[in-house]
């Protein structure tokens, strides 16, 4: 009995240590959760952009970009803050996704400083391309809004990165815990190409150019000890009513007959996201210590327009919201925010686009939770952060 007392008194001692054990992972696991990463770092263009070109442009005195007006940023802010949309961007989203503050723009602070950098930065500016800006000007492309490229942006990074950590194992461990969000970066690239009157067979070649600079500035940042990223594809541009406005008049037959998108460009965006998920793959293999997290931008926003009502995008799926005018209420003569467009549609949340090239806050929530949740990222985000609560963070905000 003496003896069989004994063992079940170690069985019960045992049983303690395990669930003593297992609640200190899982206190762990869930403490961690807000600090899954301490900081965000977003590289990009204006779908990104927290407020860049509108310090940059207020600093140099030049004329301000209609996303700087009203109606933008009406929705959550109630204010323009330089973001191009009606309100939060899928960078905030990601943010308070993450337990983070909303990420100050690189240009937010004195000279390109803040206190509040420590959680993240936006190094992201409206109309900045992959590619350099001399690329551009070589082939008589032209960039009205900024000549900031992701090499540009790389180096204000690296500029932050030596006033955030003292020795170079900090600045590793500081970007061990990081989340890098390079893009969405390359839209631009062929955006400025297109609307300029650049045919396709040329506009194709600068895909692979674009897809290596993206992959250059990533193996950069691991050099530097950056170990997590989120690499956003191209979005369906076809469905765009910037594109359906320029090409309007098309052939019947190259428009989707199911979305009334244009399917060669759509085709194209779906060449540049093939292109770039091959390179992630590549970089993956060559350091498979690297967390590389593809966010399939293109088929979670054609969820969209294959079932808008779905969504709650009651008011047309290509139209914008906010616009000059014409069949998609676009005129690139005439932008939202720029005088005499100073109003919009009354309520953003039934449309899909803001201004006929940006979504709106609606679109960007979905996009974000469908990051967030991993249901269009390869491999699931999610899975980084087991435990994140994104419903409650989405639909409580």
């Amino acid at each position: 009995m003496a003896s069989y007392s004994s063992s079940s008194s170690s069985l019960v001692n045992l049983k303690q240590q395990f669930i003593a054990s297992f609640l200190f992972v899982i206190i762990t696991i869930i403490s961690h959760v807000n600090g899954c990463f301490t900081s965000i770092f977003s590289f990009g263009d204006s779908l990104a952009d927290t407020g860049n070109l509108l310090h940059l442009s207020l600093s140099e005195s030049s004329k301000l970009h209609h996303c700087a007006f009203p109606p933008n940023g009406r929705t959550f802010f109630h204010y323009p803050t330089g973001r191009c949309s009606d309100g939060r961007l899928v960078i905030d989203f990601l943010a308070e996704g993450f337990g983070l503050p909303f990420l100050p723009p690189y240009f937010g602070g004195e000279n390109g400083r803040s206190n509040h950098f420590q959680k993240g930065v936006n190094f992201a500016v409206v109309g900045a391309t992959a590619l350099d800006d001399e690329f551009f000007k070589e082939r008589g492309i032209n960039n009205p809004a900024t000549n900031v490229s992701l090499r540009v942006e790389l180096g204000f990074f690296k500029d932050v990165l030596s006033s955030l950590c003292s020795s170079s194992s900090d600045c590793k461990e500081l970007l061990r815990n990081s989340l890098i969000v390079m893009g969405e970066i390359g839209g631009n690239d062929y955006n400025h190409a297109f609307l300029e009157g650049k045919n396709t067979e040329e506009t194709l070649q600068f895909v692979p150019l674009v897809v290596d600079t993206i992959a250059s500035a990533i193996n950069e940042l691991i050099e530097l000890g950056a170990i997590t990223f989120l690499v956003p594809g191209n979005l369906p541009i076809g469905c765009s009513p910037s594109y359906l406005t320029y090409f309007q008049g098309s052939d019947k037959a190259e428009y989707d007959p199911l979305t009334g998108c244009i399917t060669w460009l759509n085709q194209f965006s779906e060449y540049h996201n093939e292109l770039l998920q091959k390179e992630l793959d590549r970089i993956g293999e060559l350091s498979p210590h690297v967390n590389m997290v593809y966010a399939d931008y293109y088929n979670a926003a054609m969820r969209f327009y294959h079932s808008p009502k779905q969504f709650g995008f009651t008011k047309g799926a290509l139209k914008a919201c906010c616009g000059g005018g014409g069949p998609y209420n676009y005129n690139p003569s005439v932008a939202c925010g720029d005088p005499p467009v100073r109003s919009c549609c009354d309520d953003s949340s039934s449309y899909i686009n803001w201004d006929g090239i940006h979504y709106t806050e609606a679109t960007y929530r979905f996009l974000s939770r469908a990051i967030l949740e991993g249901s269009n990222t390869i491999p699931g985000l999610n899975s980084l952060c087991a435990s994140l609560n994104v419903n409650n963070k989405l639909n409580g905000s």
